[in-house]
């Protein structure tokens, strides 16, 4: 399930004196299973770009196509966009402010239970996104107030899980978390690419897109400015950019420029790079 963006365009507080042109006539695809990176400063446009690509708001002009789904300037005519949050759904920073029942299992099956699915059945899948997520019995009954911040991030996520969606949004989804927590985040994000969700991930962390992303796209105050792999992004010029190039990209094209001939378009961590040195 692609998600192609048709010539969109949002306008903040459009006909008044404040208004504001958030995104101007972007176009480009999203290809189906593979893990996209939206980046940009702050004010590039990649929030008001992913509030639209479940219709919880729509493009000024333009359309967004979800599979059969399509998202248009008026909302009327956008049907069926209940069923579209079924199989492309958001995870917003800090999703953890957003839990709020008594139980970690009841928070998670609130979802289920909106789409008219009985409470046994509802608190049944529930577990099994919690397990999905690595949280196992010892906490289907605890307070999610009471769970360290990387553990509510994943009680958020298992909340969306339950739902199966076949694309995931997640905008600074290690906003907050320590290493450890930002690694188990990072890892179950690619376990569930490699399951097969789409993903598209919002983040300021370069490495992050080197390490993770098998696409990015560059917004720049409301323009698409680049779209393609990240190791070609990061072989560009950065002036223009302002891109915080990743260290292991930097220190991998010093071995190039010292004479040694690996492939950097393969290197997304130190194993690669470990591995494309002893190739030689």
């Amino acid at each position: 399930m692609s998600i192609k963006i048709e010539n969109v365009s949002y306008t903040y507080l459009k006909k008044t004196p404040n208004e504001v042109e958030a995104l101007h006539n972007v176009s480009f695809e999203i290809k189906e299973k593979k893990i996209t990176a939206i980046i940009g400063h702050t004010g590039s446009g990649k929030s008001t770009l992913i509030q639209m690509l479940n219709a919880l708001s729509t493009p000024t002009s333009g359309r967004i196509i979800v599979d059969r789904f399509e998202i248009g300037p008026n909302p009327k005519k956008n049907k069926n966009i209940k069923e579209l949050r079924r199989h492309i759904a958001s995870i917003f920073q800090f999703p953890e402010y957003q839990l709020f029942e008594e139980t970690v299992e009841k928070d998670v099956a609130f979802g289920l239970k909106n789409y008219g699915v009985k409470q046994e059945e509802a608190i049944k899948r529930g577990h099994e996104a919690l397990k999905q997520v690595g949280l196992d019995e010892s906490f289907f009954s605890r307070s999610p107030f009471e769970l360290s911040g990387g553990e509510k991030r994943r009680v958020a996520i298992a909340g969306i899980l339950v739902l199966d969606p076949d694309i995931l949004v997640l905008d600074e989804p290690t906003a907050g978390l320590d290493p450890e927590g930002t690694r188990i985040i990072l890892d179950l994000i690619k376990e569930l690419n490699n399951q097969g969700k789409t993903i598209i991930l919002v983040t300021h962390d370069m490495n992050i897109v080197l390490n993770y992303a098998d696409e990015v796209v560059v917004l720049k105050e409301g323009n698409l400015v680049y779209q393609g792999v990240p190791s070609e992004l990061f072989s560009l010029s950065s002036d223009d950019l302002s891109l915080e190039i990743p260290p292991l990209y930097q220190f991998s094209k010093a071995l190039i420029d010292k004479g040694l001939n690996i492939n950097i378009n393969s290197i997304k961590n130190i194993d690669d790079l470990i591995k494309e040195i002893n190739r030689k």
